[in-house]
């Protein structure tokens, strides 16, 4: 009840333009004994690369359970299908030369086996060699990356925890239509196989140069899916430079519409002091489940080396504009 009337009052705020109040009402309901709406641990030290692992698994545990709430509400019709991710703390933003590839298929194994226990079958899935004649490949981002999660340990082995899992409740494929499975045949009969109930695509993007975009297989393949889940995580969906205009004009509003046709279920972004510089962290914008609002937390270190918190400073049901996080920053 304290938390419904808290994000009442934050959609109220947000009418009249009283942005510096949300934040506050979030500490009041945090206070008044509520469970804390985009509370986030302190003490994460996102400046330290590379980060504890305790860290990694505190974000691993929320992205899978946001994923998890996901598809349940999926199942019920009341979200849509179509998701994404955002998982940009330091070791997963590709950007930053604190980039860590590890942390990435963790966090893609965390979200396939939390999955994969509820009796879901998920097909993990990596975008393949893009482009013409000796100017093809894979983004830097995903080089490796489809053979190194089939080798990672997946503690699926005989007698171990996950037994069995891969090769039945976890499968691995590229991005395009002919990597949806649907069931064939009976249950027990001999070369019956079961669907894939939910698609996880790692960090789908366009390429600079000719037949290099993404979006194309990235459709089929939702198509194929029909009704079933598809997630996005940490997805780049924008034009690139392209010859014969490819990616410049010619079905640029269809693009845009296919890519914001993905709503986010979860996303922790790290903001900083500038554009140029990655360090310090000033703060970070989130949204930590499907049905949870965006807050926007301010990182502030504590006296004599105590810590450090992550303030909420403002709150919105919709994704926060930059000129307000900027005004609110500054309050």
């Amino acid at each position: 009840p304290v938390d419904n009337f808290v994000r009442r009052m934050i959609r109220l705020c947000n009418i009249v333009k009283a942005y510096e109040a949300t934040g506050k009402l979030i500490q009041l309901g945090v206070q008044m004994g509520g469970k804390g709406v985009g509370k986030l641990k302190n003490d994460l030290y996102l400046n330290q690369v590379p980060h504890n692992r305790f860290v990694r698994k505190y974000f691993y545990d929320m992205a899978a359970d946001a994923v998890l709430d996901a598809v349940v509400l999926c199942s019920d019709r009341k979200i849509s299908n179509r998701m994404k991710l955002t998982a940009m703390f330091p070791e997963m933003n590709p950007s930053m030369d604190s980039y860590r590839i590890g942390t990435l298929l963790e966090l893609a194994r965390s979200i396939a086996i939390k999955l994969a226990e509820q009796n879901l079958r998920v097909r993990v899935c990596v975008q393949g060699s893009m482009g013409v004649g000796i100017f093809t490949g894979v983004p830097k981002q995903l080089n490796g990356v489809h053979t190194l999660l089939q080798r990672m340990d997946w503690q699926s082995g005989p007698g171990e925890e996950n037994e069995g899992m891969v090769g039945d409740y976890v499968n691995f494929g590229f991005v395009g239509k002919d990597h949806v499975v649907n069931s064939s045949g009976s249950d027990g009969e001999a070369g019956a196989t079961k669907q894939d109930d939910v698609f996880l695509i790692l960090c789908p993007q366009n390429m600079v140069g000719l037949e290099s975009s993404i979006i194309g297989n990235l459709a089929e393949m939702v198509d194929a899916a029909g009704d079933r889940p598809v997630i996005l995580l940490n997805p780049d969906l924008t034009d690139k430079i392209s010859s014969q205009g490819q990616q410049s004009v010619r079905g640029r509003q269809q693009r845009l519409d296919f890519a914001n046709s993905f709503k986010t279920i979860f996303q922790f972004q790290n903001i900083y002091y500038s554009g140029t510089s990655y360090f310090p962290i000033l703060g970070s914008v989130v949204k930590l489940g499907p049905l949870e609002p965006w807050v926007a937390h301010q990182r502030r270190d504590l006296v004599d080396d105590a810590g450090e918190v992550y303030l909420p400073v403002y709150s919105s049901e919709n994704t926060p504009e930059n000129e307000i996080l900027i005004k609110t920053f500054q309050s």
